[in-house]
């Protein structure tokens, strides 16, 4: 795995530790824990109510965890999915293997459609019929984003400590643009200086309580 380190989080699964920048992909009390509160709870949920579609933009798509727990909860609440990521350095597919999320309750089974979220690096994959997934290897800061076309954004990147570029007003404001009237923005990140930048780009921001081992996480709504 090359610079990339398996660990055991706090809930028995897996994160990756990245030497090269010295953080980890998810929460170490608890991988699935963390972007189940964080962009489940807190973003899907709030975004899914009504009939219709719901078109997610993910910035740092990583291990697909995210995307993972979106398939299966998208499948309960019956919702149909467009999910746009990007993501420029995408693990490798021996990676991918060592990673035991579909062992755990509402993962279970679905070991194919992790395998598929990550059979191409650039392009688009069809995990079912109503759930659609387009991968885009390239850095964030040269997307061109059509505007209006977003319900809901995990924003996921690395800390502002190590892409310190992902974090700024221009990114957020290009977000903006991109979100319909009212769309979210939800990010475990709580600094004081993210939540003014959002504020800045045309969003209104509100911290909540995080997920175990972080006392808070913000989500932010377009104005």
């Amino acid at each position: 795995m090359s610079n990339k380190e398996l660990k055991t989080t706090g809930d028995g699964s897996h994160t990756l530790f990245n030497s090269a920048v010295g953080e980890y992909y998810h929460s170490i009390h608890g991988a699935i824990q963390e972007s189940t509160h964080v962009f489940i709870e807190a973003g899907l949920h709030s975004r899914a109510s009504g009939p219709g579609k719901i078109n997610i933009l993910e910035i740092g798509f990583g291990t697909g965890l995210n995307c993972l727990l979106s398939y299966s909860e998208s499948l309960e609440l019956g919702l149909p999915v467009t999910y746009t990521a990007f993501e420029p350095f995408p693990l490798s597919k021996a990676t991918i293997s060592l990673l035991n999320y579909c062992r755990f309750e509402g993962l279970a089974g679905y070991e194919s459609v992790f395998h598929a979220m990550h059979e191409k690096f650039s392009g688009l994959i069809k995990l079912r019929n109503d759930f659609l997934l387009s991968r885009i290897n390239t850095a964030f800061e040269e997307a061109i984003l059509e505007t209006g076309s977003f319900n809901l954004v995990y924003f996921d990147a690395f800390s502002p400590e190590v892409q310190p570029e992902l974090w700024q007003p221009e990114i957020f404001g290009k977000i903006r643009e991109s979100l319909v009237p009212g769309g979210i923005l939800v990010t475990y990140c709580a600094k004081g200086a993210v939540r003014r930048a959002l504020q800045q780009s045309g969003f209104s921001t509100e911290r909540l309580p995080g997920p175990p081992g972080k006392r808070e996480m913000l989500r932010a709504t377009a104005i």
